[in-house]
């Protein structure tokens, strides 16, 4: 009498799809491009490049592992090669949710969904429903179907809690519409990456589904820079270099000259009004001000009257 499966029958691939190859490809061009800007850029390199810089490896090494592994061909346990793979995508996953955070500017997130918690939850969840079922059972189709059932249902409840922090932004302006759609497709892209896993190894369609997410960041970080691009007032004197302020410091200093409120500020930016004081504090600290009318008074004779169309290097990245 035939045994009955009760669960997923997978193929697996050992050897890099030729798409998944062209990914590759492209995201190690992207980070010689970023590199190349981190390191011979005249300007003082901020955060966000580092953490754009670091993404994109993430995305490289999940592509790269997904697309080799697992391999028959290789010394040691078959076991040992999906653990590698799983955490990779972990890792991915939440580094991304922590990327998204930056820029959006979820300070407090929920419980639940704070970046620690993230990688205890999944740290466990892939000790008690992967390595512990695969040694009692040693069946890794059982341990994988058991263990993706969790973040598949985890993913989901984080995508409607994303959408219901950021759904107010969609009724701004344009841009902040953009940046909006983008990122919740960049979840969306994510969260297909256990569904899809369950039902198989599909290399040629999971990879570039959930690669498609660091794509859609890249896009906002493009229309992040246009956007700041057409926004930014050119100064007479590149107050932003001679007093060390930081490129989100420098576009607020930038506005604070233009005459625009702290509130005004914060809605232009997509930050929290506290947010803006404290970048403001800073400022008037390093240009040697006492307050926002001082700061105001030394330096407001130094903006031109039209706006810059092209790339100023005393204001964008």
């Amino acid at each position: 009498m035939q045994k009955y499966h009760y669960t997923p029958n997978y193929e697996y691939s050992s050897s890099m799809h030729w798409i998944v190859l062209f990914m590759c490809i492209v995201i190690s061009l992207i980070i010689i491009f970023q590199l190349n800007r981190i390191f011979f850029s005249k300007q003082k390199t901020n955060k966000a490049s580092y953490q754009y810089l670091i993404l994109a490896i993430i995305f490289l090494l999940y592509n790269v592992f997904n697309g080799l592994l697992p391999n028959h061909s290789l010394p040691g346990p078959l076991f040992l090669q999906y653990v590698i793979t799983y955490v990779i995508s972990i890792m991915m996953c939440i580094y991304l949710v922590w990327y998204l955070y930056k820029q959006f500017n979820i300070i407090t997130p929920n419980r639940l969904f704070k970046i620690k918690n993230l990688i205890v939850i999944l740290s466990i969840c892939l000790v008690l429903f992967f390595i512990i079922p695969y040694y009692y059972s040693e069946s890794i189709d059982f341990a994988r179907s058991l263990f993706l059932i969790f973040p598949t249902i985890l993913s989901i409840i984080f995508l409607v809690y994303f959408f219901s922090i950021i759904k107010q932004e969609v009724k701004r302006q344009r841009y902040f519409k953009i940046q909006t759609y983008l990122g919740l497709s960049s979840i969306l892209s994510i969260i297909i990456l256990p569904l899809l896993t369950y039902f198989g190894d599909f290399q040629p369609i999971t990879q570039p589904l959930v690669t498609m997410a660091f794509f859609l960041v890249t896009s906002m970080e493009i229309n992040s820079y246009l956007y700041r691009l057409k926004n930014t007032y050119v100064l007479k004197r590149n107050i932003g270099k001679e007093y060390h302020f930081t490129n989100r410091e420098n576009e607020i200093a930038l506005q604070i000259i233009r005459g625009d409120d702290y509130k005004s500020i914060a809605e232009n930016m997509f930050i929290s009004y506290g947010t803006v004081r404290k970048h403001a504090s800073n400022i008037f600290i390093k240009s040697n001000t006492n307050n926002k009318e001082d700061f105001v008074t030394k330096f407001s004779k130094q903006i031109s009257v039209s706006k810059s169309y092209s790339v100023d290097s005393n204001i964008c990245e």
